[in-house]
């Protein structure tokens, strides 16, 4: 392979890992179909490389979904895999393709996880602009040097990966011990423990505590999608009683937690969002929903992004727009065509709270926080385990037959679906919340609802400690008395209490924000070097 071939190669692996491509990247143009059509031309074949990647494609659409987490880097499996196998001469189905594919996963481990954890400090860099309601300098940090970071691992491991042959690549693989891989992954657990840790804070009040127990207990029981549906009945249920107990009372719940406190008639007079703040909203969201993804808050740079031309009209203060973007800067992921609902519902949540409406942080918070994840689960499910499963096979399917028209219909298929959900979506969220906050203010439902918003926003974020923070023991931790092995995990931590190490380190991180004031930046540090410390112990003791 020449050296232009490489470079072409990598510039459009880092193309399809950047946010410029309309969302599109994960969905298309990381797709080892379109990847090995791409690279296949490049290299002078694309009709055996579309082929190669179909079949590739089908073992790695799994793997699409893994936004948040330090998975195998797909596109890497895509471009640089498609390009070793094709220059060797290797089949997709041998023992050889599946040891590069192996050998691919873990470097693309490598990359994602320096991308993540310099994201998590670009994080931090956000909210120092936030405070000062500097919302387009945080659009910047959300664009500028992510992406910038992000052609720096990309192009340049990708490229020199694509000098190599297939022998060289394996022996570069097996340098990277095991132990280290395991000190990434229980990085990035941990620095997702700190994220949610971070929106309890802001969340965890009076009866909400309960809630985020029975969402983690009920994960474990039914699983992150049935458990969504258990927590929004629960909160409906409680929602319904405190209602019926400010009509008694004539109150505003003050005597349990938010809602706010007071009741104020909406201005006329105040500020309006118009067509142009809300397509560009949407266009923000769109391009730049993952341009920050990170361990910590996973999507919470581009969500505020999306809402930085929201917090300029809507707020002249200062003070006012501060603390719209501090609350857009909490944890937040999703999937991004179907999650462009909440990014809309928010956007007419901020309309009605600027124009008066007694509508706290807490509560905005709570209802997205509460709903992301459920529109997180049934976005994958619908793009990824359907519109996008579907055209691959087919696109696959077509390419075996010795046609580029696999891959081309894909990307026709895939681009017009996703763009078209996500703008739907968008626009449904703006205008059914704004027609439900009419309703829910004629009926006297509006407090009652948002009180019972942030408790569902709690619940689920116990849900989602067992998914973003599975810490536990290896299976090879034993200790030994006499002929008796004992495994640790299994039958003592387990024992005592079925995956509690996630909890508790998820409550000692949020007991450190809230009553030791602990810098996030210092225990982002400090988590990352007990990771390695922790990897590094269990190394010496041979559990690892």
């Amino acid at each position: 392979m020449s050296v232009f071939q490489a470079a072409f190669i990598a510039l459009f692996y880092t193309f399809a890992r950047s946010s410029f491509n309309a969302g599109l990247g994960a969905y298309i143009l990381s797709q080892p179909l379109v990847a090995g059509a791409i690279a296949g031309l490049l290299l002078g074949d694309p009709i055996a490389g579309a082929a190669l990647g179909g079949v590739l494609n089908l073992a790695t659409l799994a793997l699409s979904n893994l936004r948040l987490r330090v998975g195998p880097d797909v596109a890497l499996i895509g471009y640089v895999g498609v390009s070793v196998l094709l220059l060797a001469g290797i089949k997709a189905d041998s023992t050889a393709a599946a040891t590069i594919f192996a050998a691919l996963a873990i470097i693309g481990i490598v990359i994602n996880f320096m991308r993540g954890v310099v994201n998590s400090v670009l994080a931090h860099w956000a909210d120092f602009f936030a405070d000062r309601g500097n919302a387009a300098v945080v659009g910047y940090v959300n664009v500028i040097p992510t992406q910038v970071w992000l052609f720096l691992i990309s192009f340049f491991p990708a490229f020199f990966l694509l000098r190599f042959d297939a022998k060289t690549l394996l022996e570069i693989t097996a340098t990277i011990p095991n132990w280290v891989q395991s000190a990434l992954n229980l990085s990035q657990y941990l620095l997702a423990a700190l994220g949610i840790a971070l929106s309890l804070r802001l969340l965890i009040q009076g009866s909400s505590i309960a809630y985020f127990v029975l969402g983690w207990l009920g994960a474990q029981i039914f699983g992150l999608a049935p458990v969504t549906l258990l927590g929004a009945s629960i909160a409906i249920i409680h929602a319904f009683l405190a209602r019926k107990r400010m009509e008694s009372s004539h109150d505003t719940l003050i005597t349990d937690t938010l809602p706010s406190d007071q009741t104020l008639d909406p201005n006329p007079n105040a500020p309006r969002l118009t067509g142009n703040d809300l397509r560009l909203s949407l266009l923000l969201w769109v391009f730049f929903h993952d341009a920050g993804l990170n361990f910590e808050l996973s999507q919470n740079m581009g969500f505020a992004t999306a809402m930085a031309p929201i917090a300029s009209r809507l707020y002249g203060d200062v003070q006012e727009r501060a603390a719209c973007l501090r609350r857009h800067l909490t944890l937040f992921t999703t999937e991004f065509s179907v999650g462009a609902l909440l990014v809309g519902a928010t956007a007419a949540m901020e309309e009605r709270r600027a124009a008066g409406e007694a509508i706290s942080d807490a509560e905005i918070v709570g209802a997205k926080t509460g709903l992301m994840a459920a529109l997180g689960v049934s976005g994958e499910a619908l793009v990824v385990g359907g519109i996008t499963a579907l055209g691959v096979a087919i696109g696959a399917a077509l390419a075996r037959q010795q046609t580029l028209l696999g891959p081309f219909l894909f990307v026709v298929f895939e681009a017009a679906a996703v763009l078209a959900i996500a703008y739907a979506s968008f626009n449904l969220g703006y205008t059914a919340f704004r027609r439900l906050d009419a309703w829910a203010r004629a009926n006297d439902w509006l407090r009652a609802g948002l009180f019972g918003a942030v408790r569902l926003g709690t619940f689920m974020l116990g849900a989602l400690v067992l998914s973003a923070v599975p810490v536990g023991l290896p299976a090879a931790a034993v200790i030994q008395i006499d002929a008796a092995r004992i495994p640790l995990q299994a039958a003592l931590l387990d024992g005592i209490m079925p995956r509690m190490i996630p909890l508790a380190v998820t409550l000692g991180l949020w007991w450190l924000l809230r009553y030791r004031n602990i810098n996030p930046m210092v225990l982002l540090g400090a988590l990352i070097f007990a990771a390695v410390a922790a990897a590094g112990l269990l190394r010496l003791l041979g559990w690892l």
